[in-house]
């Protein structure tokens, strides 16, 4: 592997606009819709659908054509661009249509960064360094998606009154200016690596099992992604899956149904029924992002101590309560500041699930996978949950629609249920070794 200097670490931070600008915006997307363009939380849900739908094969095109090409820049500047050209899109857009074209075009192009510039910190250091450089990556965006959000309220707060058209308009537009900064720091900084790797060739070990997306989203639009499904005939083989693990497969489809069930519909729940602010309903997905960032770690010991298995079957069962619980809490009476509060503490604690169920998914995959089908096996693992976003998002979408709120949470807890009891029914602690041939 060729020998960096310290300075050129600095090409990280080319990111760090860029995923501003993802936490700024990521909540902005629904409430822009339903205020703005007077969207029914259906429409919110089919954006949210469109978005996952150009996203999940997007990032196995762009993934693929930088490996084929072995060239990882140009990608990274075409995320960038694409970014920004959808969110002013998005800023000026009027109706719908116009809506719907933005959010498929960041699904489209925003989507090369992810599985571009994970590979090309490997590229840019020796094995040995592989874990820390992928971790300051990671915080680097995490980082970044937490400001995104702070910005986000004190934007919305700053510029309040009887519509915040204008406000979100230009939160759009700033969000987009700093995509543009991140673009012209790519130009100047990004390096082109000389020696290429082979992310198939690349086993989570080698990286120390770094967790790469700090933040969970109403849509299928990774930050950072490691492995993509190859398109070959002969990678897609179902006989380079175990039983266990298309069981498995299975099981995080219905689990990401309930998770995108409900988390289409809460930012419209939480702005129409429970009367929040703009800037109230940033801050509670801000609650939840600061705990996954903060209990990673504290899950990836705890994994480590008593098994993927044990950590999701306790997060699955803690976010069947959760979820229908932040429409019970509205049915008590009690001061605005005590619901706020408690809103806050759920979706803390949705968070925190999110950083057991995301660590743990990996670390169980990687075990059930067969060793030379590994990195194809965690390629698919992330498509699944891609498809998983799309149907979760339409369903939601429309359950929310006619049937309302509470039956949307009490859905997508009937899916955590299902998952939970497929769980429960399968050995995931039993790891593979290689397929039987033939």
């Amino acid at each position: 592997m060729s020998e960096r200097q310290p300075s050129d670490e600095k090409w990280y931070y080319t990111f760090l606009p860029y995923n501003i600008a993802g936490g700024g915006t990521n909540n902005l997307i629904p409430l822009f819709m339903a205020q703005t363009l007077k969207a029914s939380v259906a429409e919110v849900g089919i954006v949210s659908a469109i978005t996952s739908a150009a996203s999940v094969p997007a990032n196995i095109l762009w993934g693929n054509l930088s490996d084929m090409t072995k060239r990882r820049k140009p990608f990274i500047l075409l995320g960038f661009a694409g970014m920004a050209a959808a969110l002013i899109m998005m800023g000026i857009a009027t109706s719908l249509p116009q809506y719907y074209i933005a959010n498929f075009l960041m699904g489209l192009l925003a989507a090369a960064v992810a599985p571009v510039g994970t590979v090309l910190v490997l590229e840019s250091f020796a094995k040995a360094e592989w874990g820390k450089r992928l971790g300051d990556f990671s915080k680097v965006g995490g980082i970044g998606w937490v400001l995104g959000l702070i910005i986000g309220i004190a934007w919305l707060m700053v510029f309040q009154g009887d519509s915040q058209e204008l406000a979100m308009r230009a939160l759009f537009l700033l969000s987009a200016v700093l995509c543009l900064v991140a673009l012209v720091l790519a130009v100047k900084w990004v390096p082109e690596s000389k020696e290429k790797i082979d992310r198939s060739q690349v086993d989570p070990s080698d990286f120390n099992n770094v967790h790469l997306n700090l933040a969970e989203r109403a849509r299928y639009l990774p930050q950072r992604l490691m492995y993509v499904v190859n398109g070959s005939f002969s990678s897609l083989r179902l006989a380079n899956f175990s039983g266990v693990l298309k069981r498995y497969y299975v099981i995080v489809f219905l689990a990401f149904c309930g998770f995108l069930s409900f988390y289409v519909a809460l930012p419209i729940f939480l702005y129409k029924e429970v009367m929040l602010s703009n800037a109230e309903v940033f801050i509670v997905y801000l609650a939840s992002s600061i705990a996954s960032a903060l209990t990673y770690g504290w899950m990836g010991r705890r994994i480590g101590e008593q098994g993927g298995k044990r950590i999701q079957m306790i997060c699955f069962g803690a976010r069947v309560v959760i979820f229908p619980a932040f429409f019970m809490v509205t049915l008590i009476a009690m001061p605005f500041e005590a619901l706020f509060v408690v809103l806050l503490l759920l979706h803390a604690g949705a968070g925190l699930c999110w950083a057991g169920l995301s660590v743990a998914g990996n670390s169980i995959v990687g075990k059930l996978a067969f060793k030379e089908h590994r990195t194809q096996s965690l390629g698919m693992y992330n498509s699944v949950q891609g498809l998983a976003t799309i149907f979760g998002s339409l369903v939601g979408g429309f359950v929310a629609a006619i049937y309302g709120y509470e039956a949307v949470f009490l859905m997508a807890s009937g899916f955590i249920v299902v998952a939970l009891m497929l769980l429960l029914l399968t050995d995931v602690d039993k790891e593979q070794e290689e397929a039987i041939s033939g």
